[in-house]
């Protein structure tokens, strides 16, 4: 059964439409993990952002979206926010711009409850420690006394993972979680968000450039190119057997490691040179 429906997409900003996605469809079902590949400015970020409502004021937003059967184009803002944190929420790149520097971590987790649920004082904070320590948070209670200057980037992101599950939505958008953190960590990471989405049992759209991280977390995956999908299927056929030149090209540069020593290092536009794209 499809959670979520995207018909059509198509996201344009300014006066002249400049077009950022463009005629994007693809649906994701209960308890999926669909991934979403493609370079920076190749319209990753503007597709997640357009499904959590979250894109300026100069953004112009065309086609359908629907989570659960309700359609979010065209949604007032008060019914949006009724969704953010509950139905769908999103973990974001860097936490350190997602979190507010000025409040304790514990407080930020809790404001996503104070929202959505009648949960106050103790029990609020219960559930905010419960949820530090499932993310794999060990001092929970510090960590939630703790401001985010006074942790770890590995245990920021867990901040923010705990933030985007506390009410177990249906709905988790990751948007390149793992990038800010080197590499042991960002494994951990990775198995923690798989742990954890399996329990909730919540649908995940996994975005990222690292088709390493895609292939560990996703079982499905879209390749973006200007804003267009122009590849998809199940992760292992699609980076064993890539049909788009462009696809080629990312899996080639995912694969510097089996280039001989000496030899020159593949790019993108070996497979799908620029000039003439589109």
């Amino acid at each position: 059964m499809s959670l979520l429906q995207v018909t059509d997409l198509t996201v344009s900003f300014g006066r002249r439409r400049a077009v950022a996605v463009d005629s994007v469809s693809f649906e994701l079902g209960q308890g999926q993990r669909l991934g979403i590949i493609g370079e920076s400015g190749s319209g990753k970020t503007v597709t997640a952002l357009a499904l959590m409502g979250l894109l300026p004021e100069t953004a112009h937003v065309t086609g359908s979206i629907r989570l659960a059967g309700r359609e979010l184009v065209g949604l007032p803002e008060a019914s949006l926010a009724g969704l953010r944190g509950d139905v769908l929420s999103m973990v974001f790149q860097e936490p350190m711009t997602a979190l507010d520097p000025t409040m304790r971590v514990g407080r930020q987790v809790a404001e996503v409850l104070l929202l959505h649920t009648a949960d106050r004082g103790g029990s609020a904070r219960a559930r905010v420690i419960d949820m530090l320590g499932r993310v794999g948070l060990a001092d929970a209670e510090r960590v939630a006394d703790s401001f985010p200057h006074q942790l770890s980037g590995g245990q920021r992101q867990r901040c923010l993972l705990a933030m985007a599950l506390i009410n177990s939505p249906d709905l988790v958008i990751c948007d390149e979680p793992t990038t800010a953190l080197d590499v042991t960590v960002q494994a951990r990471v990775l198995r923690l968000l798989d742990e954890v989405l399996t329990a909730e049992g919540a649908a995940c759209l996994f975005i990222s450039h690292d088709l390493a991280v895609v292939s560990q977390v996703c079982t499905d995956v879209l390749v973006m190119l200007e804003g267009r999908i122009v590849e998809a299927g199940p992760v292992a056929r699609l980076f064993s057997a890539p049909e788009h030149p462009y696809t080629r090209g990312l899996v080639a540069t995912a694969r510097i490691d089996e280039v001989p020593p000496g030899e020159r290092l593949p790019t993108v536009e070996d497979f799908y040179p620029r000039e003439g794209a589109r």
